[in-house]
């Protein structure tokens, strides 16, 4: 990743791009991490059942990992590049924007009456928010308090999000109710090698040009004057949140429902885990200095999955007008809530 970042950084250094170019540039990333991560689903569903993972762990871990390639190239060379605002407003203001994902989700699954909420509950959904929730609490203690001891650069508290984290995982694995005996693969597309081989090469793909999109986001940023949380918590993470809106939509199309909950609140709570690295990298506990902006994003974070679980918890039968109670509550919060953030970020 370094050396990839070294060498886009000397194109970046022997060509002084105009505004156009970078926001071409930015484009054509975006545009590249929408088509690889499109190719994702039949890939991950098949390694998924071939391999035995299960849906909520194996949907947890793979989806996590695998839909936050943009987030994880843009924490790390944003890291190397010292870029700091950038990194921890996309890392926690992507949390607050793939939470609203399920507001779009809900809309899309116009044909039933029932709300997201209601459909998608069950003990490992909850679980997962709960643990989401405890991350984000940790990740408002680290950006709150200096943490005098540091591991690597990276405080206690981070840690602890990574084993929190691992931990639900060994969590779900040992838990999962689905019956991995009843499945049969019925995808022919792959084999187990050539399955591998497809996520090896779209994973480098969508790393590449997720670090495009970090140095180009820098300067359309700095372009406009626009504080690097703000870009990082809106614009920067909407456009990394591509992989969960394309496979998203396709899960709700396919009524398949549990993938869901596992890539938003798997996939939030993997999120603040890559401050770990991201502190490794910059030595320095770099959610420390994030400031009030990225501590109201946690808070953020923290309301909309409350919010969701309430939702899952009360389980109501019907929506008003294409949206549950919740996801209604959750679109005003949402848009109260990053038009604060623009004011105390400007």
């Amino acid at each position: 990743m370094q050396i990839c970042k070294l060498f886009i950084i000397n194109i970046f250094m022997n060509f002084n791009f105009s505004l156009n170019e970078q926001l071409l540039i930015f484009l054509i990333s975006a545009i590249s991490i929408w088509y690889f991560c499109t190719k994702l689903s039949d890939v991950v569903e098949y390694i998924d059942d071939e391999f035995g993972l299960g849906d909520a762990f194996g949907g947890t871990l793979i989806l996590s990992v695998v839909t936050n390639l943009p987030e994880i190239a843009i924490a790390i060379s944003g890291s190397i590049s010292k870029n700091y605002d950038l990194v921890t407003g996309n890392l926690l203001g992507g949390i607050a924007m793939q939470s609203m994902l399920l507001i779009l989700y809900d809309f899309a699954n116009k044909r039933d009456s029932k709300p997201l909420s209601t459909i998608t509950s069950s003990n490992s959904g909850l679980f997962q928010g709960i643990s989401l929730i405890i991350i984000l609490l940790l990740c408002l203690y680290a950006g709150t308090f200096k943490e005098k001891i540091t591991i690597f650069g990276a405080g206690l508290s981070i840690w602890a999000v990574l084993l929190v984290w691992f931990g639900s995982l060994l969590f779900l694995r040992k838990y999962q109710s689905n019956s991995l005996s009843n499945k049969v693969n019925i995808n022919k597309k792959f084999t187990r090698k050539s399955s591998l081989w497809w996520l090896f090469i779209i994973s480098i793909m969508v790393l590449f040009f997720g670090v495009l999109l970090e140095n180009s986001s820098d300067a359309i940023a700095t372009h406009f004057n626009m504080s690097g949380v703000f870009f990082g918590a809106t614009i920067l993470a909407l456009v990394t949140s591509l992989p969960e809106i394309s496979s998203g939509l396709a899960f709700v199309k396919n009524k398949d429902y549990q993938p869901l909950i596992d890539d938003i609140f798997g996939g939030n709570g993997f999120l603040p885990v890559l401050f770990l690295p991201a502190s490794i990298i910059a030595n320095k506990n770099i959610i420390e200095d994030a400031g009030s902006s990225n501590n109201f994003l946690s808070y953020l974070s923290i309301i909309l999955t409350l919010i969701f679980l309430l939702g899952m918890w009360r389980k109501s039968p019907k929506k008003i007008n294409t949206l549950g109670w919740d996801t209604w509550l959750m679109l005003i919060v949402g848009i109260l809530g990053f038009t604060v953030l623009y004011y105390i970020s400007s």
